[in-house]
């Protein structure tokens, strides 16, 4: 198995891998997460339901002075304990402990009868309940984890998804820039008579054109083939012919850096394509540079550019 092969095969793994990552953070925050709070939740109040129904009960058995009024501590003291709001009314307690006396099947039935008897007089004093804004209020703020769990988990995924997207076209756009410079590699000796007479086409193209004025060709390969003026402005240009290839990074960091601090306008005329990194470190030069700016000229062949030519630089 080639290298190749095994980079594209971890590659589609690790992919896969994210993806299945994804769906597992949005079901553990989503539904299992939420459901295991509720759970959890459901059974702290199951417990202090529990304890409190046995509290009233050991009142009501052994203390026949058992009131009302001692109720509502009883409760506040399991919210205080749970930290949360206890849902039932005082009446649902005393309906439940009255359950809770008729399943104890070792008391005399005549023995839970009185008890229940008792139970019934006590909620005979209890006033009309209503459940308050603030019950309402308190009722909501069960939720609000079980939100967050969800709201946080669909966050998550959707940043890890624009993580793996920006990930996937750096490296998309960096393979590309070295499959470029193979295929530059590859091909600069069958295009370099091509890419010669490319050049000397678009420069033979330039003189004849009389309002302009081209330099001394004393540039020695620094990052462009020549210069001309016209009306006073600077005009820096680099040909490039090629076969297969695109304009890589090389190409363009050899014009910035000739053309930096430089005033006037950079012709980048080529027959191909640009890499993405290319077009994008150019769009960000542009935008960076008041005095000078890279145009680009994307023609066929040296013909073409002629053609152009009045197009691009009217007379």
């Amino acid at each position: 198995m080639s290298v190749k092969t095994l980079k594209e095969w971890f590659t589609n793994f690790g992919t896969i891998f994210s993806i299945l990552g994804f769906f597992a953070t949005i079901y553990l925050g989503v539904w299992y997460v939420p459901a295991w709070i509720k759970e959890s939740q459901n059974m702290r109040i199951k417990n202090a339901e529990n304890e409190i129904l046995q509290s009233v009960k050991e009142l009501i058995y052994n203390d026949s002075t058992f009131t009302l009024k001692e109720l509502p501590a009883l409760v506040r003291a399991k919210e205080i304990t749970i930290n949360e709001k206890f849902p039932l009314s005082n009446s649902d307690i005393l309906t439940k402990t009255e359950e809770s006396f008729m399943e104890d099947k070792f008391l005399p039935l005549s023995k839970r009868k009185e008890l229940i008897k008792k139970l019934e007089q006590i909620k005979q004093e209890l006033p009309k309940e209503a459940i308050t804004e603030k019950q309402k209020t308190e009722k909501k703020g069960i939720t609000w984890d079980i939100l967050l769990s969800i709201v946080g988990s669909i966050v998550t995924v959707i940043l890890g998804i624009i993580s793996s997207f920006i990930k996937f076209k750096s490296d998309k756009d960096k393979e590309t820039e070295i499959q470029n410079e193979i295929n530059v590699v590859s091909t600069e000796r069958e295009t370099i008579e091509y890419a010669y007479e490319f050049e000397r086409n678009i420069e033979e193209t330039l003189k004849k054109r009389k309002d302009i004025q081209l330099e001394e060709n004393d540039i020695n390969d620094r990052g462009i083939d020549f210069i001309f003026s016209k009306s006073g402005k600077r005009y820096f240009v680099e040909a490039k012919y090629l076969t297969r290839s695109k304009i890589g990074l090389n190409t363009y960091y050899k014009l910035a850096q000739y053309i930096n601090n430089k005033s006037g306008e950079a012709w980048l005329i080529y027959n191909t394509d640009l890499t993405p990194m290319v077009l994008e470190l150019i769009k960000e030069f542009n935008k960076n540079n008041k005095q000078i700016s890279i145009r680009l000229v994307n023609v066929k062949n040296s013909k073409e550019f002629a053609e152009k030519l009045d197009e691009i630089l009217p007379k």
